[in-house]
């Protein structure tokens, strides 16, 4: 009896989980295709900004907006108490030196100057009159001095003649020895009063200073006064800009009162706003380009103030050539600083949101630039439209620099 042998059915088997495996590799490559297929988003290439990745030199640069401003402004005081009386100009206007701002008044002021000039005039009357009496005075002394003089010279010739009668016997020695007496006396006198002649000048002179004295100060008082006087006429001490009036007509005032401030209009800085996270980079010296209204004109950056205020830093920079044209006070401006220049680097017009040394995910052209990935972008240091590319785009790729907001949720897009 012939037994039947037994089929194998470890080949049927194979076949069968083959082309289970082949269906199943069908279909996850149909799904991760039609997957694909499904994230590609048709994009209009005209709604892109696109730029390529270039090698060479990338200038640092920070742009910032600033106004220009006085240097030094131009502040005018009160010297007195008083009230406006007048505004005859306004805050903007023009004005050169002598031009009258505003008029106050003050009746105390013009009483002290009334009385001042009455004290000037006084004291130079009796300086006249005291010069009068000391001429009046010398001339009385010589007078006296003549006096003695004659009657010094009556004596002496009565000794001489007693001393001729004496030997005669015609007159005693007790006569002559008399005359001897006055005649000393007489002569002592003369001389004291030659003394007191010749001392009078010095003395008219020292009294005379004395009263110049009195009316110098006088004087100078007078010219305080009328100075105070003619302040109440304020005007402007230099060419320029009104900046401000800070009072209104009919309102009091004190001294040391700021009345007006002016801006010389040839003689500003720009004030420009730098972002704290940039201004690590600012150094003094470096160049500024300024512009306003299509105008530029050349700067350089002067100083760097150390505080910072709501994430902001004010960079002084003066104008190192011609002024901007049309500068005044208060103008708003653009400034674009001159960090350093970097050699040779891979560069690419800068993304929006984009930062120095940080990473943006960013959309790359493929080849036939019909599509594009999704890669992330490594920076590097920056300038106002260029930034340094780190990784992992090389020389000649080209990416979308514009925004994709609307896209965050997609990895490629189709362009066309």
């Amino acid at each position: 009896m012939q037994i039947p042998q037994k089929q194998s059915t470890s080949r049927p088997l194979f076949k069968k989980l083959t082309i289970v495996s082949v269906v199943i590799f069908l279909l996850i490559f149909s799904w991760h295709r039609i997957s694909d297929i499904s994230h590609e988003t048709q994009v209009p290439c005209n709604e892109l900004i696109i730029a390529q990745v270039e090698k060479g030199d990338l200038v640092r640069e920070i742009r910032s907006s600033g106004t220009l401003v006085p240097i030094a402004s131009n502040f005018l005081s009160a010297t007195s108490n008083g009230q406006v009386q007048e505004i005859l100009l306004e805050a903007s206007d023009s004005v050169e030196i002598g031009s009258i701002i505003m008029v106050l008044t003050n009746p105390a002021l013009t009483q002290a100057v009334a009385k001042a000039k009455l004290e000037v005039d006084v004291l130079r009357s009796a300086h006249n009159s005291l010069q009068q009496r000391w001429q009046q005075a010398m001339l009385k002394q010589r007078i006296v001095v003549a006096d003695f003089r004659a009657r010094y010279e009556m004596t002496k010739l009565r000794r001489e003649a007693n001393q001729r009668l004496l030997k005669t016997g015609a007159v005693s020695s007790i006569d002559y020895n008399e005359s001897i007496l006055l005649e000393n006396q007489l002569e002592f006198q003369h001389k004291l009063e030659v003394e007191l002649l010749n001392s009078l000048p010095k003395m008219k002179q020292a009294e005379l200073m004395s009263a110049q004295a009195k009316i110098n100060q006088a004087t100078q008082l007078l010219s305080l006064q009328e100075k105070l006087a003619d302040d109440l006429y304020v005007k402007a001490t230099t060419k320029g800009i009104l900046q401000e009036v800070t009072l209104q007509v009919g309102e009091p005032f004190k001294v040391g009162t700021v009345l007006a401030r002016i801006a010389e209009q040839d003689n500003l800085k720009a004030e420009l706003r730098v972002q704290e996270s940039q201004v690590k980079d600012v150094k003094k010296g470096q160049t500024v380009v300024i512009s306003a209204g299509g105008n530029l004109a050349a700067g350089i950056v002067k100083r760097i103030n150390p505080a910072v205020k709501e994430g902001i830093v004010i960079v002084d920079v003066y104008f190192t050539e011609t002024l901007l044209t049309g500068a005044r006070p208060d103008l708003r401006i653009d400034g674009v600083i001159a960090l350093d220049q970097l050699k040779s680097v891979l560069k690419l017009k800068r993304p929006v949101y984009s930062q120095e040394y940080s990473s943006s995910s960013l959309f790359v052209l493929n080849e036939t630039q019909t599509s594009a990935q999704r890669k992330q972008v490594e920076f590097g240091r920056s300038s106002v439209d260029d930034i340094e590319i780190l990784s992992p785009l090389k020389e000649g790729d080209y990416v979308i620099v514009s925004s994709t907001n609307k896209y965050n949720k997609i990895n490629k897009l189709a362009l066309r």
